[in-house]
């Protein structure tokens, strides 16, 4: 039962780390788009307002679904852990 709970210890840290590494990717990708959107603004070109926004939004997105990833794994791994 040792290496059952182990080997699932072990995927579900993988599953974490997963989780905070999208979490990081969603955050530069939102800082990235956020940089975009303001030198749009300073220069006034409507296109790279729009892109630089999209990129906020999706950096957003992809942050929050980096955060839900490393909480179920977290969660799951409490569960575990009570169990053992």
């Amino acid at each position: 039962m040792d290496d059952l709970t182990n080997d699932a210890q072990r995927k579900l840290h993988k599953e974490e780390a997963e989780g905070r590494t999208e979490q990081a990717k969603g955050a530069f990708d939102e800082l990235k788009g956020k940089v975009k959107k303001n030198v749009g603004d300073a220069l006034g070109n409507e296109s790279m307002q729009a892109k630089g926004a999209a990129e906020e939004l999706a950096g957003k997105a992809r942050k929050t679904a980096g955060d839900a990833h490393a909480d179920a794994a977290d969660t799951a791994e409490d569960a575990l852990d009570k169990l053992t």
